[in-house]
């Protein structure tokens, strides 16, 4: 059975599942990607493993599950009177603080991994965390070119993985966290002078 098809099952016990969503965070939060195994899972939340299995087919489904729904921060429609530069160092500071969380930063490290050897989790993971943040930027940035407020002839994905690529590698690669500075000086210098 696919995760999708389990996660429209009913849940059996809504305390199990709770459980077994907290116990995830904690191990994240403290043990880490490399410690972290459904049989923890299952001690820390009182369960067998055969309850984790029943609705989650491994434990990347798991953790993408709780890294889309605990713990990653939602991002909402862009309101068009938010000037662009304020839009981005909001949502991009919001994001970057979060995944600076080591419970964040091991999630992503999970999922990550785990996708680069299962197509189809890869999917579910663009779906659920990175495509519509990047559908919502594009926007963003298409009503500024619109505008006449940002250059026309910009790369609009160029200047997102420009953003969003920077965070990643400074949290992923040289495990540092985010902070408004940072985002600040990001975001002026992908933008350049706007009008």
């Amino acid at each position: 059975m696919t995760a999708e098809a389990k996660a429209k099952l009913p849940r059996r016990n809504a305390r199990s599942h709770e459980a077994i969503l907290n116990a995830t965070l904690k191990l994240l939060g403290s043990s880490g990607y490399i410690d972290f195994s459904i049989e923890k899972v299952a001690s820390e939340a009182g369960v067998g493993k055969q309850t984790i299995y029943r609705w989650w087919d491994s434990r990347a489904d798991l953790v993408l599950e709780v890294w889309r729904d605990r713990l990653l921060p939602s991002l909402p429609d862009y309101d068009e009177s938010v000037p662009l530069r304020q839009f981005l160092e909001t949502s991009m500071l919001a994001f970057g603080e979060v995944i600076s969380r080591t419970d964040c930063r091991q999630a992503a490290i999970c999922i990550l991994a785990e996708a680069h050897r299962d197509p189809k989790l890869y999917q579910r993971m663009a779906e659920a965390v990175y495509l519509p943040r990047i559908v919502t930027i594009r926007k963003a940035f298409q009503k500024a070119q619109d505008d006449a407020l940002f250059a026309k002839d910009a790369d609009i994905d160029v200047t997102i993985d420009e953003l969003y690529g920077a965070v990643w590698y400074k949290v992923l690669i040289r495990f540092e966290t985010i902070d408004a500075p940072y985002i600040q000086k990001l975001v002026a210098q992908a933008l350049g002078p706007l009008k």
